[in-house]
């Protein structure tokens, strides 16, 4: 019997990509893991990671649900609560029945939270202007707004 020499699908792919020319997927992944690490750097002197430091932000940004939180973070919702639970215990959000809702569980930064968010934004933001700083201000502008179309037209 001939002994089959047809390379699966995976394999083929796996030939197929060039890691010297990333497409989009894996330059976004690196991007994403270098901005998680220099944030992490930043944060550290407060005490706070990057995802607690986002989710501060998602809480202060409105009214946002636990589960629409989720959703803008790629979890499930089960995923998020132990995070949540935690950020509550230390005082920096809490949750809410919404009032139109009771199903609806929002939350929301303290008092204690917006301090340290505004504590902390400066230093995140200094950490991504260092990640951009091999860009020019104009390659900044352009790699944001071009990343701004991709998030707005894959909803």
């Amino acid at each position: 019997m001939p002994h089959d020499t047809s390379k699966s699908h995976a394999t083929k792919v796996a030939d197929a990509w060039d890691p010297s020319d990333p497409g989009l997927w894996f330059c976004n992944w690196r991007i994403w893991v270098d901005a998680k690490r220099r944030l992490d750097e930043a944060l550290s002197p407060l005490g706070l990671r990057s995802k607690e430091f986002w989710l501060l932000s998602l809480a202060g940004a409105g009214d946002f649900s636990q589960q629409h939180i989720a959703e803008l973070c790629g979890l499930d919702p089960s995923t998020l609560v132990p995070w949540l639970d935690a950020l509550e215990q230390r005082g920096w959000l809490r949750r809410e029945r919404s009032p139109r809702d009771r199903r609806i569980q929002l939350v929301r930064r303290t008092e204690a939270g917006d301090q340290l968010f505004h504590r902390a934004l400066p230093r995140a933001q200094r950490a991504e202007a260092e990640q951009l700083a091999v860009l020019s201000e104009a390659h900044q502008r352009q790699l944001v707004e071009a990343m701004r179309k991709l998030i707005t037209n894959n909803k």
